[in-house]
């Protein structure tokens, strides 16, 4: 089973925007965006590049996102 917080970074990942991803999950997208910032920081990594449009993951990001889905795997075995 995902986290919250997995579920945001992935959905964000898929849409690769900030606001669709915010309608798929039925959050603000402003909340959606303070909660990824708070994550990153808590983290110390960025896990978006935002200067981009459309957005893109961040090679720390593509590392977070492929540990989210070997968790997973190993919660479900």
């Amino acid at each position: 089973m995902f986290r919250i917080e997995d579920k945001y970074i992935i959905e964000i990942a898929k849409q690769k925007s900030f606001s669709k991803a915010a309608e798929k999950l039925y959050i603000a997208q402003p909340s959606l965006s303070r909660y990824i910032i708070n994550l990153e920081d808590k983290l110390g990594i960025k896990i978006f590049d935002r200067s981009k449009s459309p957005i893109e993951i961040t090679e720390a990001g593509e590392k977070l996102i492929e540990y989210i889905y070997k968790f997973r795997e190993l919660e479900e075995e």
